[in-house]
């Protein structure tokens, strides 16, 4: 299955766009005469994007997640130091003429940041991977590149570009590693990506460590009463931590059809 159609079941599985789907199915209760199901669907749906947008929500949804792996201080001061640093790709921003064109996602940029600080107090050689979902335009892992070695002043060992999944980053960074004689690596990705990387990089060839940074995005207000007030920021975060819990979920269901 491509990336394009995995991403749009992805889109229409997860809120907002799940609403989409909500109301099609509400619209032809409603052609059916069924008006009573097709008005508690959509209360439903609109119930659903309230809760997940209010921050107290989000949070709750998240906490799970970051807690597994947080994000550790001075993390280089622990030993032993792996042999190389892994860092994931996150999506691009497509329309940024002030650096040529595209640049790497807020969320990238977070990874990216985290790398260089770790290069800089252990000057271990890093990888990045990730592709790009369209043919000819410049892969997520080359763009990074560009920032790491151009504005961070970071070198790049290793540049991965044919991956679109977290699998597929695991499955190609594992390759590259292993050839070159790698046994051990920290793995660079938000707290709340984590838990679902670590087990797409289990049980591979090199040893994956977690080098976990924070939460990349605005941080929706959470002080006294602003915590229950809906808000696009916490929306977002709901949806990550959807996301990361279906992903866990699909994951498990693979493992158990191949046992």
């Amino acid at each position: 299955m491509s990336v394009f159609w995995v991403r749009t079941i992805e889109f229409l599985l997860l809120p907002p766009g799940n609403l989409l789907l909500i109301a099609l199915v509400a619209l032809l209760f409603w052609l059916l005469k069924r008006t009573r199901a097709a008005r508690i669907l959509m209360v439903l749906g609109l119930i659903q994007i309230i809760l997940l947008a209010t921050p107290a929500t989000s949070a709750w949804l998240l906490r799970d997640l970051q807690d597994q792996y947080p994000v550790q201080a001075e993390l280089w001061k622990s030993t032993p130091l792996p042999d190389a640093i892994v860092v994931l790709g996150a999506g691009r921003n497509e329309r940024a003429p002030e650096y040529g064109g595209e640049t790497s996602s807020t969320t990238g940029l977070e990874r990216l940041r985290y790398a260089a600080l770790l290069h800089r107090e252990t000057q271990l050689p890093i990888l990045i991977s990730g592709g790009s979902p369209q043919p000819g335009k410049l892969s997520e892992a080359e763009l990074m590149r560009s920032i790491l070695e151009n504005e961070f002043k970071t070198p790049v060992h290793w540049v991965e570009t044919q991956s679109h999944t977290t699998l597929q980053n695991a499955e190609f960074t594992d390759q590259i590693l292993a050839q070159a004689g790698i046994k051990s690596a920290w793995l660079v990705t938000q707290d709340w990506h984590m838990p679902r990387s670590l087990q797409a990089f289990a049980n591979r060839q090199v040893q994956y460590i977690p080098a976990s940074c924070s939460f990349g995005g605005s941080i929706p207000w959470h002080y006294g009463w602003t915590r229950w007030i809906p808000q696009a920021s916490a929306l977002e975060r709901s949806t990550h931590a959807l996301h990361e819990y279906v992903g866990l979920a699909w994951y498990a269901l693979k493992r158990k059809e191949s046992n």
